[in-house]
């Protein structure tokens, strides 16, 4: 999945990016016998009601051009986002089983990129935003909560919208041992919410960045 995706294909075709840990159980034999499943009209439909994908939706402005990154872009900026997210607890982190954990969800490189940017990106982090480091795994979780804040914002992203993107990224806050906090953005603070998004992926993937303009 290295291709940037069309509306056409975001709206009509979620064979064409769904990630495959997220594929029905029904489709896991087909999709190995079948070479051009991702293009297969039965199975774009069959998808779109499986999962309910309602067609009339608006993109949101600006950050709704995230669901058109290639894959590896949209991934890297959301796991980044949620690594600055939990920047404060990235930054007391000693220990190299942890350490080990961190680098395996955003590599050294990211973590570099957490330390270097957590008091410079947006100056000072409203209360709420800054969360604890869950237990488990991180590459997953990261970008999963990452993407709940995005959405937010996004301002009431329409559902049809992001259910589309959550189909993207593998699932992962079903492996967390405990639930985690959840984001609150009031609308005051959504235009730095917004700016957050933005610096992120002009920064991390600025190959894509023309999307969210």
């Amino acid at each position: 999945m290295t291709l940037l995706l069309t509306p056409y294909q975001l709206r009509f075709c979620p064979a064409r990016y769904i990630h495959p840990t997220r594929l029905p159980s029904s489709l896991a034999g087909l999709t190995e016998t079948l070479d051009h499943w991702r293009r297969h009209r039965g199975i774009n439909a069959w998808l779109l009601n499986e999962f309910a994908l309602g067609i009339e939706y608006e993109l949101p402005p600006m950050l709704g051009g995230l669901a058109f990154f290639e894959q590896a872009a949209l991934e890297k900026t959301l796991g980044y986002l949620g690594a600055l997210l939990h920047g404060h607890a990235i930054r007391q982190v000693l220990d190299a089983q942890n350490l080990r954990r961190v680098h395996a969800a955003i590599g050294e490189a990211g973590h570099r990129y957490c330390l270097e940017q957590l008091e410079l990106i947006i100056g000072s982090w409203p209360q709420g935003w800054q969360q604890p480091l869950p237990a488990g795994e991180l590459v997953d979780c990261l970008r999963q909560r990452a993407l709940e804040f995005w959405l937010l914002a996004c301002d009431d992203a329409p559902s049809g919208f992001s259910r589309r993107l959550a189909l993207r990224l593998a699932p992962g806050e079903s492996r967390l041992l405990v639930s985690p906090q959840r984001w609150h953005v009031s609308s005051s603070q959504r235009p730095l919410a917004q700016a957050l998004c933005l610096k992120i992926a002009r920064q991390v993937s600025p190959q894509c960045f023309h999307l969210l303009k």
